[in-house]
């Protein structure tokens, strides 16, 4: 993956992490419905996967949390 700023302090990043090393701010986002995540720059409606509607829940969260952790 190739560099790109971070949303929230906007710091070049490599392209490869998972958190921003300046700010801390995750770069995936968790569908609170089945667990998918992807990287905040795909600002899809709805997610790829189970078609939850993505501007009314979802979430930036940790890419290591398990579906049963998104659920909750």
């Amino acid at each position: 993956m190739s560099a790109f700023k971070c949303p929230k302090c906007e710091k070049t990043t490599g392209g490869n992490e998972k958190f921003c090393m300046d700010c801390g701010q995750p770069f995936n986002i968790s569908c609170p419905n089945c667990g998918n995540s992807w990287r905040f720059m795909f600002d899809y409606k709805f997610c790829p996967t189970c078609g939850n509607n993505m501007k009314k829940g979802g979430s930036v969260s940790n890419p290591q949390q398990t579906n049963k952790e998104v659920k909750k």
